[in-house]
C-alpha cells in the first residue's frame, strides 16, 4: 500500500507531523481530487468540515479518509500509520 498520504490544505500542522513521521505527504485541495487521483493515496485526512470532500456522495474509494476533527496529531498519525499497516 503507497505511503502516501493526502492532507487537506488547511492541516498543514497534521501533514507536518505525518511527513516528521516518515510519511510522504501531499497537500491537497479537496475539490480536486478524482477517484483515479484517490488511488494514487495509502490514506487521506481531511478537517471534518466537510463529509462530503469531493462534491459527490456517491463515488465510492478504497482509501481510508481519516476525519481530523477533535484529534491530535499523534492520535491521526497513529491512525494512519494503522491503516497503513506500519510499525514504529
Amino acid at each position: 500500500m503507497p505511503r502516501r498520504v493526502a492532507v487537506e490544505k488547511d492541516l498543514s500542522a497534521i501533514g507536518d507531523h505525518l511527513a516528521e513521521n516518515g510519511l510522504e505527504v501531499e497537500r491537497v485541495d479537496m475539490t480536486d481530487l478524482t477517484p483515479s487521483r484517490l488511488q494514487g493515496y495509502g490514506a487521506v485526512v481531511v478537517s471534518g468540515q466537510t463529509t462530503n470532500f469531493m462534491g459527490m456522495e456517491d463515488i465510492k474509494a478504497k482509501v481510508p479518509v481519516i476525519e481530523a476533527a477533535g484529534r491530535t496529531a499523534d492520535e491521526i498519525t497513529a491512525m494512519v500509520k494503522e491503516r497503513l499497516q506500519l510499525q514504529d
